[in-house]
């Protein structure tokens, strides 16, 4: 196995593997006042680089294609990557954050900020479309990239891929998010390891005398 086949499966294997760790340590709900918040702040801080993996694996399963699906797939990359960084990340270092510093405040000052972190829980129309878009770039990418690789690998392979794509769109914390991963991972894992099939040789032409 050369460096760069070992480098590439190493993304795209490896990436869900730790998503799928990272959705079973996941807790179901956000973190609430009085609740303690380093595993959820640490998680949230590795799926930065989790979403990186993400993005770079949708670029390797179409890498060297030119078909409209392909194409479809690398448009994908970037929306995704900003919604659910956004979505996931950003919103889930926040909270933690703040759920952290107001553990930390006299009980009167916690007080205060309890209805208002209830509040911060429940999302609103902004967060529901951005959850919305985040799950649809993702599962969109995942069946443009499915699209784009179909005379590579049989049917199954791909069902799986987007069928994993759509359940991990659902949410990236358990029962969803370790089902998804691990089903989009059977794809990649059946698409990369598939028999190759030898090439014939050509006829050589013979030459009169």
């Amino acid at each position: 196995m050369t460096d760069r086949l070992l480098l590439r499966r190493t993304i795209l294997f490896g990436t869900p593997l730790l998503y799928i760790v990272l959705g079973i340590l996941h807790p179901m709900e956000d973190p609430g006042l009085g609740e303690a918040t380093g595993l959820f702040i640490g998680l949230h801080f590795a799926q930065m680089f989790l979403i990186a993996g993400l993005a770079l694996s949708l670029w390797l399963l179409v890498d060297g294609l030119e078909s409209r699906a392909a194409t479809v797939t690398r448009a994908l990359i970037l929306p995704f990557v900003i919604l659910y960084t956004t979505l996931d990340a950003i919103a889930g270092l926040g909270m933690g954050d703040l759920v952290r510093m107001a553990n930390e405040l006299p009980a009167a000052e916690q007080a205060t900020l309890g209805p208002f972190i209830e509040e911060l829980r429940e999302p609103d129309i902004g967060g529901y479309v951005i959850y919305l878009g985040a799950g649809l770039s993702w599962f969109a990418a995942v069946v443009a990239a499915a699209v784009a690789v179909r005379t590579r690998v049989s049917r199954p392979a791909l069902v799986l891929m987007a069928l994993g794509a759509l359940v991990f769109a659902v949410g990236h914390p358990k029962p969803t998010g370790p089902i998804g991963m691990a089903l989009f991972l059977a794809g990649v894992v059946w698409l990369e390891l598939r028999p190759r099939t030898a090439e014939r040789p050509q006829p050589v032409a013979v030459q009169p005398i």
